[in-house]
């Protein structure tokens, strides 16, 4: 009786189960909406850290401004 698939074919095969098998076994018992939230969270953190440094390096200028409009206007 003959296989149906040489030797070299079925080494194939079974490297694509395997392959497969670790990839659905993976999905199975990693959560990725867990490690979605972090980074979210991680993002939003980093974004709210850049909005104040902003306001901080912001304000100076703009109390500057309005000082030196001020001191225009009473001359």
């Amino acid at each position: 009786m003959e296989l149906p698939f040489t030797r070299l074919e079925m080494a194939f095969i079974l490297l694509a189960f395997v392959i497969f098998s670790l990839f659905t076994l993976a999905s199975i018992y990693t959560n990725p909406d867990e490690r979605n939230e972090e980074e979210e969270h991680q993002i939003k953190d980093e974004k709210k850290k850049r909005k104040e440094s902003k306001k901080k390096k912001n304000c100076p200028k703009e109390e500057q401004k309005t000082e030196v409009v001020a001191q225009r206007g009473h001359l």
